[in-house]
């Protein structure tokens, strides 16, 4: 079985009388303790965003300041310049073939 527990009534109720018997002294040190993380809170928040937007500043300046540079692009069907190969046969080949039958074969 779960144990009973006590309505928001009594709760109340309980809390009433447990700060009626506090001293002035206790409840503001407590109101002071309450109110001071909201306070330090605030701040971090303010820092957080501004440091976010310092970063995302300087992100974006470094971006545009230097774009990026693609590299060059190479043409696939281009092909390799093979002239220097025709220059480099030699020229008794031809009149050879020429005087002989083989080239019409």
């Amino acid at each position: 079985m779960s144990p009973t527990l006590p309505d928001d009534a009594a709760l109340a109720q309980l809390h009433a009388h447990a700060v009626t018997q506090l001293s002035p002294a206790t409840l503001a040190r407590l109101r002071a303790a309450r109110h001071a993380p909201q306070r330090a809170r605030a701040h971090g928040w303010w820092l957080a965003t501004a440091c976010s937007l310092v970063v995302a500043l300087g992100l974006g300046i470094s971006f545009t300041a230097r774009p990026p540079v693609a590299p060059p692009v190479q043409m696939a069907g281009v092909a390799a310049d093979d002239s220097g190969d025709v220059l480099d046969e030699n020229p008794d080949l031809y009149l050879w073939l020429g005087a002989t039958d083989l080239a019409m074969e």
